[in-house]
């Protein structure tokens, strides 16, 4: 008996690794909660008094895609992929309390930036309109700490995807 007490003690101290040391979140986790934190923080245009929802999926192929709603005759959807857009990726925080959160085209060989972000609009009464155009973004809450929570998580969910 005292010769399994070792083995026993052992296995028992490697099972609480797993509580002490979570597992890293999985891409479809981060994806929950940049849409709980945009779901729960609208942008809000106070002059027009419009609230405007975002959201955001990750296709198999590394394709970050932007959904834009609210109670008005269009909606968005903007696409790019990951790895098109610059490496590192950088998000632009110039100015800190503004209400966006936006990535910008690797440029192309000429360092000329290049239009890699496909852009959609669709009416309410099924009509589309698209473009390609250099950057990306996404409009969000000008609440205190919010823009930095979900640079955050954009910062992780991108290391994520760049290294698989």
């Amino acid at each position: 008996m005292k010769k399994w007490l070792p083995i026993v003690s052992f296995f028992l101290f490697l099972s609480g690794f797993e509580r002490i040391y979570p597992q890293e979140t999985s891409i479809g986790d981060d994806i929950k909660n940049i849409n709980t934190l945009l779901k729960e923080n609208p942008y809000k245009d106070t002059f027009l008094e419009i609230t405007f929802f975002y959201s955001i999926d990750i296709t198999e192929n590394k394709d970050l895609i932007v959904y834009m709603d609210f109670d008005g005759p269009f909606r968005t959807m903007t696409k790019v992929n990951v790895l098109k857009l610059k490496q590192p990726v950088q998000i632009d925080t110039a100015l800190e309390g503004t209400s966006s959160i936006c990535w910008t085209c690797q440029p192309d060989s000429t360092s000329k930036p290049c239009s890699c972000v496909y852009y959609e609009s669709i009416t309410s009464d099924g009509e589309k309109d698209s473009h390609y155009t250099e950057n990306i973004c996404v409009m969000i809450s000008r609440k205190s700490g919010i823009r930095g929570k979900l640079v955050r998580c954009f910062e992780e969910l991108f290391r994520k995807l760049l290294e698989q």
